[in-house]
């Protein structure tokens, strides 16, 4: 048989399958998809001769081996993972985005090296190798282009570690890596890796909260209300439109965008009240449109531009979308990232407010009111969660707000949780010495406009 060689000692044969011992190993050697197939077994000759067995009953019964394995690169593997995650998962765009980035570091650490052409070469040593590569990197923080370069934070190496693990789990599935072998990120102790000193994620204080509602703007505070208040993600903002405002009930909805290629975080819709002290803020936001975004960009909220199209009803504006979607694949357009950036383009025309600015006008704040170790408007979400928590707000009812998937409940919620929500919010608006009256006479000029 091809592969044999003369210090090979046959000890057994199993129907198709023939046991052979090599020095001190035993071998089994059969041919399927009519290749000849030679593998190492880890055990004695009781443990040779039952894997024989099983691979022979596989064999029979023109099933794949338990054996077999489609051999595969590490860069293919990668990215039939993330199109797995994609198109069988459904996955959002950042979602993807941020998988993309973290299973990048390792595309980037094994290209070139010698030893790791396939993904069953990968061990827990090339693991070690990795962490270690990972921890000798520098980049500027939050992706800008330039600025001062700083490591890798630990939970930012955990997440890159728990992703390539996920693409591995993935990869065992599929028969991408030798049966019975383990995930090589598995045995690593990724969740125990800490910073020496764990940064936490720096909030305003309150009397911190006061100066920067009295620092900022008309247009920047109505958006920083909005998502403190709230606790909104940036992009719930950002997507925000005027029909999912109902002022009759005093309600919007954070709901996904399937024409916009935007999708809530839990994909779950969630409703929240308008509380009457900021219901004058929605109005003057809306003033007389049917549709489009909420919360305007600077310029079009200033009256500098006007959006490029006005639309009557929301499914007009949906039904617009959908035509600019198959214009773009008509131009040949592929991907869903790809016709997201030929969206964008409409998008910013009708004034929507890209995430980045709303993070650039927050540093504008907080670095004129002496908190420019703040940069994150997502702050402004873990300071809502925060301060609630410290007033004894129900935690259900908190989930429920910041719309998080970890609580069932939250998804079946009625107007009695609407009534809940309301407390909570009202508590969180006028729980702050020195606010009220700001956000008074702030809320009372929106009236007055």
């Amino acid at each position: 048989m091809a592969g044999q060689t003369s210090r090979d000692k046959k000890v057994d044969r199993i129907g198709r399958v023939t046991v052979y011992r090599h020095g001190a190993s035993y071998w089994l050697y059969y041919r399927e998809n009519r290749k000849t197939v030679r593998t190492r077994i880890e055990g004695n000759l009781a443990t040779a001769r039952a894997t024989a067995s099983k691979v022979n009953a596989a064999l029979e019964e023109k099933r794949p081996s338990p054996l077999g394995f489609v051999r595969i690169s590490v860069p293919a593997l990668l990215d039939k993972y993330l199109e797995s995650c994609r198109l069988v998962r459904n996955l959002s765009p950042s979602t993807l985005s941020r998988y993309r980035a973290a299973l990048s570091h390792f595309r980037e650490f094994c290209s070139g090296r010698d030893g790791l052409d396939t993904a069953e070469k990968v061990s827990a040593r090339t693991v070690e190798e990795f962490v270690k590569f990972m921890r000798s990197k520098t980049r500027v923080r939050s992706g800008a282009a330039k600025g001062k370069h700083s490591p890798y934070r630990m939970s930012g190496i955990r997440f890159i570690l728990s992703t390539c693990r996920s693409a591995f789990n993935y990869a065992c599935k599929q028969r991408f890596l030798p049966p019975y072998s383990d995930n090589p990120f598995a045995s690593f102790p990724i969740e125990k890796m800490k910073d020496r000193a764990a940064p936490e994620t720096p909030l305003l204080t309150p009397q911190q909260l006061v100066d920067f509602f009295a620092a900022c703007d008309e247009w920047q505070f109505g958006i920083f209300l909005t998502l403190a208040l709230y606790g909104l993600r940036v992009g719930e903002l950002t997507h925000l439109v005027v029909s999912d405002v109902d002022l009759e009930e005093n309600l919007f909805r954070i709901q996904s965008k399937p024409r916009m290629f935007w999708h809530a975080k839990t994909r779950h819709e969630r409703i929240l009240p308008i509380l009457p002290e900021v219901r004058p803020l929605f109005l003057r936001r809306i003033a007389s449109r049917k549709e489009g975004f909420l919360f305007l960009n600077r310029a079009f909220f200033e009256g500098r531009r006007e959006p490029t199209k006005a639309f009557s009803t929301a499914g007009g504006f949906r039904s617009h979308l959908g035509r600019l979607a198959e214009e773009a694949k008509a131009r040949r357009v592929e991907g869903e990232e790809g016709l997201r950036r030929e969206l964008r383009v409409f998008l910013r025309e009708m004034g929507q407010i890209p995430q980045k600015r709303i993070r650039q006008e927050l540093m504008k704040v907080t670095k004129g009111i002496g908190c420019g170790e703040v940069t994150r408007a997502h702050s402004l979400r873990h300071l809502f969660a925060t301060l609630t928590q410290e007033n004894g707000a129900n935690p259900i009812t908190v989930q429920g707000i910041l719309g998080h998937s970890s609580l069932r409940m939250t998804r079946h919620y009625t107007h009695t949780g609407l009534a809940a929500k309301s407390d909570v919010l009202r508590s969180f608006l006028h729980g702050q010495r020195g606010l009220e009256g700001i956000l008074k006479k702030r809320l009372q000029g929106e009236d007055e406009a």
